[in-house]
């Protein structure tokens, strides 16, 4: 899967900002957008959202379809020694985990060390909650949904507590696997964490900081 650099062009009624905002959307193939076109994709939403309201924003999609989290863990390094330094991360992992009944503690170990890698690096970390379909065990189901509780409480991250909110088991908003979103189900993960993301006090701050001035007429 080619992880694809999102760099759209700034509105021409706004000058540079000193202070963009790079941010790293990093999961599999829910990030990734499966089947879809770069631009569907709720990363690259998320980001057009973000510069049509006038804010000096950049948008990583380092969604690599397949990835379990400790096949993300490994492809850390090599990601963020490409060049481009980011202040935020959105951290999807451990679906693939979950549906192939891996064992929880092993999601964990990986998941954390994602979590400390992206920090050591110098980023916020948003994690970015998964949960399991109902006809899972639900023991495992607990177990799994709790690793992402535990972990934001541990080391002091935000969680978003379920990334597919309002698109799963929805026909309309799925392609016909019934798991991965369509086009219209990255729009409304795109406008839900978009929302949810500027209430968050550092998100919000690095925003104004990104607030594009309009240019003199």
């Amino acid at each position: 899967m080619i992880l694809a650099l999102y760099v759209a062009v700034l509105p021409s009624a706004f000058a540079d900002s000193q202070d963009t905002l790079r941010i790293l959307a990093f999961g599999d193939s829910l990030t990734a957008g499966y089947r879809l076109s770069k631009d569907d994709a709720f990363a690259h939403q998320i980001e057009a959202s973000l510069k049509s309201q006038g804010y000096s924003v950049e948008v990583q999609n380092a969604g690599v379809s397949g990835d379990t989290a400790r096949q993300g863990q490994a492809r850390i390094a090599w990601t963020l020694k490409r060049g481009v330094s980011f202040d935020v991360v959105l951290l999807g992992l451990g679906a693939n985990d979950g549906l192939r009944n891996s064992p929880i503690a092993q999601m964990k170990t990986s998941l954390e060390e994602c979590i400390l890698n992206f920090k050591k690096a110098g980023m916020h970390v948003y994690l970015l909650g998964m949960r399991l379909p109902l006809n899972f065990d639900k023991k495992y189901r607990d177990d799994f949904e709790k690793v992402y509780v535990d972990l934001a409480k541990k080391h002091n991250v935000a969680l978003y507590p379920f990334a597919l909110e309002g698109v799963a088991m929805n026909a309309n908003y799925n392609l016909q696997d019934q798991i991965h979103p369509n086009k219209q189900g990255h729009k409304i993960i795109a406008e839900r964490l978009e929302k949810w993301l500027k209430n968050d006090s550092f998100f919000k701050g690095s925003l104004e900081k990104a607030k594009l001035q309009p240019k003199a007429q």
